[in-house]
């Protein structure tokens, strides 16, 4: 039988994966968190993530909250994928993110692959809940962050087994990523703990988001909106990218 109060999630090294397993935690989920190394040109996430969760982990020390690493050949699979986040002859758009840029960034069957190894762990742990942190800003581009898939993934589940009932949740759906950031700010999440920028501490930046690549922006733009502090440390001034398209045929 599945335990109600035990949770698989999904979790990059970004804010609102952050955020995310500070929500389940204050709900007194006992946790197993997930992260995945698909080949990424932002790896670097995964160090981050190790990051906030050993902060998580001490600041509720009364859970008990997992973490492990998987590796998926995504990128391996996908090597003629036009995807800028796993294709290395792909530049990454800059600017604010537009349909067309974020569309460069869509990674085929990248969610529903990793639910799936979740909905596995979950299986083996007893498990009731799968969540991942897809919200409002995801709807446009990506397929695989809508609630239609959402609710096609959870009759794939509820026919795949008998006797055990998994429930995929997606909490933060119709939040903007303005409002992840406040419920964040109201949790006290670290978010100086978080990676987001998919240029990924290259080209010299070491541990500088580079300021001018879409999620950058969109990250900055969402502190900006909420009326949070941002504790990023940026190479570029994101305010000069805020009203620039991004393109995705840079």
């Amino acid at each position: 039988m599945p335990i109600t109060n035990r949770a698989v999630l999904i979790v990059s090294g970004g804010m609102d994966s952050c955020v995310l397993a500070h929500y389940y935690a204050a709900a007194g989920f006992q946790l197993h968190l997930l992260s995945f190394d698909y080949g990424q040109k932002h790896v670097k996430e995964l160090t981050y993530a190790e990051r906030y969760i050993t902060d998580l982990r001490a600041r509720y020390s009364n859970l008990e909250i997992m973490h492990d690493t998987i590796d998926l050949p995504i990128a391996r699979l996908l090597a003629d994928s036009d995807s800028a986040l796993i294709n290395t002859n792909r530049q990454m758009p800059h600017g604010h993110y537009t349909d067309d840029s974020m569309k460069a960034t869509v990674v085929p069957y990248r969610n529903p692959n990793m639910l799936l190894q979740a909905a596995t762990v979950a299986w083996n742990d007893h498990a009731s809940v799968v969540a991942y942190a897809a919200h409002q800003g995801d709807y446009s581009q990506y397929p695989d962050c809508r609630k239609i898939f959402v609710d096609a993934f959870n009759t794939l589940l509820s026919v795949s087994m008998e006797g055990q009932q998994i429930e995929v949740e997606s909490p933060f759906m119709r939040f903007t990523k303005a409002q992840i950031a406040r419920l964040g700010a109201t949790l006290q999440v670290p978010f100086e703990l978080t990676w987001s920028c998919y240029e990924g501490g290259s080209d010299g930046l070491d541990d500088r988001h580079c300021g001018v690549c879409g999620t950058c922006v969109e990250r900055y733009e969402a502190f900006r909106v909420a009326g949070v502090p941002d504790p990023t440390a940026y190479a570029n001034d994101p305010e000069q990218y805020l009203h620039i398209p991004g393109r995705a045929d840079q």
